[in-house]
């Protein structure tokens, strides 16, 4: 079998890729005692032990709130760290891919869906980490695939983890009949993790670049809520949990929509993730 490290096999993607993919590959998901990436030393003696031949990076610090409040863990964690072990795999001649974010694309003021080659000028902390990670690992592993994932759902199941989510946050919202603000100034694709989980594998052919990994959208998460909610067939009335928020993002509208045509046409056609509306309907007749 093929040997697949994966940091962060406990989070929220690492979890469902374990569990997906454990019976196809010789996975090594080690602890944080076993794998610091904030340590040269043991991040040396473990590549030094293991030699996969794959790694997939998905440690980090992914609350971009606490990344504004302490930029210098981001900083150590989410640039650091992730360049220490794009320099460990390429030691060993291990395939390289690294989870980067589509809020590298907050603050660009375009519209529309988003593509690879547009300059970028990210405004917060963790979208300017992740960044600054990916120029850092093309230059240490230039073999690296790095992937700009979208925000993610799934259903809740108590044996793996969930953080708030697009569709957690608005069935929390109709469960407790409470109002949910919802911005009508954010564009973003919001991908189910099943199919970012399922091509996963796929990635590991792919020739060396960044790649948009996730869903299409055009329409505002206001919007996107709305189509959801009409999906759930519930007796409450849209308007009666969903808030429209026009005041979030006062300096420009957000838009990290992004085009997932590339990943499509270089993969040839392997990778095709659903649009979001259309994920998030078959999402819905899926049972856990």
């Amino acid at each position: 079998m093929q040997t697949i490290l994966v940091t962060g096999a406990s989070g929220f993607v690492g979890s469902r890729f374990v569990k997906r993919w454990s019976g196809e590959y010789n996975i090594l998901t080690p602890s944080h005692s076993e794998l610091d990436i904030t340590d040269d030393v043991s991040v040396e003696r473990y590549f030094q032990m293991n030699r996969p031949s794959v790694v997939v990076h998905l440690a980090a610090i992914s609350n971009t709130w606490y990344c504004e409040q302490d930029p210098d863990s981001s900083y150590r964690v989410n640039v650091i760290g992730a360049e220490r072990i794009a320099r460990a795999a390429a030691s060993c001649y291990a395939k390289f891919i690294f989870f980067s974010s589509d809020q590298v694309y907050n603050g660009n003021l375009e519209y529309g869906l988003l593509k690879e080659d547009i300059a970028v000028n990210p405004e917060t902390v963790y979208a300017v980490h992740k960044l600054e990670a990916e120029r850092r690992i093309a230059s240490v592993h230039p073999d690296a695939v790095i992937l700009r994932a979208t925000w993610m759902y799934d259903k809740a199941d108590d044996k793996m983890p969930l953080h708030p989510n697009f569709v957690s946050n608005i069935d929390r919202a109709v469960k407790g009949g409470v109002k949910l603000p919802v911005s009508m100034r954010e564009y973003r694709g919001i991908t189910w993790v099943r199919e970012v989980v399922e091509f996963l594998p796929r990635t590991f052919s792919l020739p060396a670049g960044v790649y948009n990994y996730g869903a299409q959208n055009r329409l505002n998460t206001y919007e996107t809520a709305c189509c959801y909610f009409e999906m759930l067939e519930s007796n409450l009335r849209c308007d009666d949990i969903l808030v429209a928020d026009a005041e979030r993002y006062p300096n420009h509208e957000r838009n990290i929509s992004v085009s997932n045509e590339k990943i499509f046409n270089v993969s040839c056609g392997a990778i095709f993730f659903s649009d979001t509306l259309d994920g998030l309907r078959v999402f819905l007749q899926k049972p856990l």
